[in-house]
Formats: C-alpha cells, sequence, structure tokens
C-alpha cells in the first residue's frame, strides 16, 4: 500500500511540475487587460534513430513524463489589441524536479537563479564569500529558476512564439 502511495505521489508530482509554467503564463496575460493574449504548450522531446541517422521527434505532452525525459515548452504571445504594446515580458518558471537544457531557449531569454527576483542574460553570475573574501561565480543551468523574454514592441495582431526545453530530474529515494 505504501508503495502504491509513493508511486501515485511521483505521478502527481511530475504532472504539477508540468502545469506550473502554464499556470504561471496565465496569470500574466490578465494583466494587461486581455491585450496580450500567452498560450503555451508542452511537448515531449524523442529522440528517434534509424540505421542513416538521428533525429528529434516532438510528440504531444503524455499525461506521464519520467526522469531523463526532456519536455519543450512553447510559449505564443499575441497582441489581440488594435494598438502597440510597449516593453512586453514574457515569464516562466523552470519546474522544480526538471533542469533548464542549456542553449535550448529561442531568442534572447534571462535567466533568474533566485526564483524571478532578478534575471541576467547568460552568464548567470552570483556571489559567494569564501574565507570572507568575495567570489563570484558562474550559475550553471541546474540553478535556473526562472526564464523570461523582453519584447521592446509587440504590433497590433503580431504573435512571437518563444521556446525552452527541460529535462526531468531522476527522483531521489528517501
Amino acid at each position: 500500500m505504501k508503495r502504491c502511495f509513493v508511486l501515485s505521489m511521483k505521478r502527481l508530482i511530475l504532472l504539477l511540475i508540468f502545469l506550473l509554467p502554464v499556470l504561471a503564463l496565465t496569470s500574466g496575460a490578465l494583466a494587461e487587460e486581455e491585450k496580450l493574449v500567452l498560450k503555451t504548450n508542452g511537448f515531449l522531446v524523442k529522440e528517434v534513430v534509424t540505421q542513416k541517422e538521428k533525429k528529434e521527434e516532438i510528440v504531444p505532452l503524455p499525461k506521464e513524463v519520467y526522469p531523463g525525459d526532456v519536455i519543450e515548452y512553447r510559449i505564443k504571445a499575441s497582441n489581440v489589441s488594435n494598438e502597440d504594446l510597449k516593453n512586453v515580458v514574457i515569464r516562466a518558471k523552470i519546474p522544480e524536479g526538471t533542469t533548464y537544457v542549456s542553449n535550448s531557449a529561442s531568442g534572447t531569454p534571462e535567466f533568474s537563479i533566485d526564483k524571478g527576483k532578478t534575471f541576467s542574460k547568460e552568464p548567470v553570475k552570483y556571489t559567494v564569500f569564501v574565507n570572507g573574501k568575495k567570489v563570484i561565480k558562474v550559475a550553471t543551468p541546474d540553478m535556473y529558476t526562472n526564464i523570461r523574454w523582453k519584447i521592446p514592441v509587440l504590433k497590433p495582431g503580431e504573435d512571437r512564439v518563444f521556446k525552452y526545453r527541460v529535462q526531468v530530474k531522476p527522483i531521489r529515494a528517501k
């Protein structure tokens, strides 16, 4: 019985992992009084190997994902108003239980390692103190918590699609 509960919890956690970016983005769309519509879709990235080549296949995100799976998120930003939208910021979370896949984001993203408080372009740097001395380090992609893109102007009727990938982390036994 306990084993079934643990497996069910793992499935629930994995399902929630992939709903978080969608929920986070939806709230941003409402802030613009429905001038900006955001739609997020998740896809499973499968590697297909034939005798001649190795290629990727993008398929709809299944109900369950497993450690090692790569998920591609696509965020479509649409200006549904009759006016230019200026200084648009598209934000998404790197879901818990996943790691950002290096160089997988489209455009020129910025990343956060502090749950969205601050952002910077890669390489993301942070400060630590070692033996009382200030040391600047470079964050690794597994430290990223959030991603964002800035759009200076989004014209009326214009759509932009932003992509990024995450990999599901192994589940550690307690």
